[in-house]
């Protein structure tokens, strides 16, 4: 089974340093073209715009702050300001996806009112992923482990979101770490949301070490993979278990070759 990967810089190749931009190098030295990042916020963009240059790297994809909380409305012009500017950088980049996570719910709220609040602050910015050419991803997070307490708990948290705001610019990041952790069955998730499906980002389960390191059937996922159309790229966003990122990464490599 043939998959491009993306590797997932704030969560590997640390043996190269703190600076993204000399992760960014060994992940080119390695083989790996495709790079994802968090936050552009309070980076050296043009470094990093000189960083994919030199080493030939595509930016798949950056994430807007993940501290805001879409569910409160009097957040909504912060997020809109936000985006904005997450939005510019992405698109200076070169990226073609940007994520927006939902931020925390809220106990005293029914769960559709806060996803319809959600739904429409990410609908208001449409048009400026629009302008910038750019993809919004939604991603659901595990509330069980890594993200206790966010609204995009489950996935169909965030495909109610993408079908209530209907654009094709709104779209899903399908995490299986996150899926698995969260009690989900692939098998029964894939099938029914693939149409929505942007990116799929990987990690082994429990424990979110590279592919390999737990309990996951690989061969058969990435088979189920393959099933549902799904011919993109596969975003590794795992903390290697040891200190060679290349070396970690070998086995999912071998089967994705």
């Amino acid at each position: 089974m043939s998959f491009e990967l993306s590797v997932n810089l704030e969560y590997m190749f640390h043996e190269a340093g703190d600076r993204l931009e000399d992760r960014m190098a060994a992940a080119a030295a390695a083989g790996f073209k495709k790079v994802e990042i968090f936050t552009t916020a309070n980076r050296d963009v043009p470094s990093l715009k000189a960083a994919l240059g030199d080493t030939g790297c595509e930016l798949f994809a950056t994430v807007t702050d993940p501290r805001i909380q879409l569910v409160m409305a009097d957040q909504h012009d912060r997020f809109r300001e936000m985006f904005a500017q997450a939005a510019a950088e992405a698109a200076e980049l070169g990226a073609g996806r940007i994520v927006v996570p939902s931020g925390s719910a809220v106990p005293y709220m029914k769960r559709p009112v806060q996803l319809d609040i959600v739904a429409k602050a990410i609908a208001s910015v449409v048009p400026v992923a629009e302008a910038h050419g750019l993809t919004i991803m939604l991603e659901p997070v595990n509330t069980r482990v890594d993200h206790p307490g966010v609204l995009f708990g489950m996935t169909e948290d965030a495909v109610d979101v993408i079908e209530r705001i209907n654009s094709p610019r709104v779209r899903l990041l399908y995490d299986l770490y996150h899926s698995i952790t969260e009690r989900e069955d692939p098998n029964e998730i894939m099938p029914k949301v693939a149409q929505h499906m942007e990116h799929i980002q990987i990690a082994d389960a429990p424990g979110r070490g590279e592919p390999g390191s737990g309990q996951i059937d690989w061969p058969a996922m990435l088979q189920l993979i393959k099933s549902v159309g799904y011919q993109g790229a596969l975003g590794l966003e795992c903390s290697p278990t040891g200190p060679d990122t290349p070396k970690a990464l070998s086995y999912i490599r071998g089967l994705c070759a």
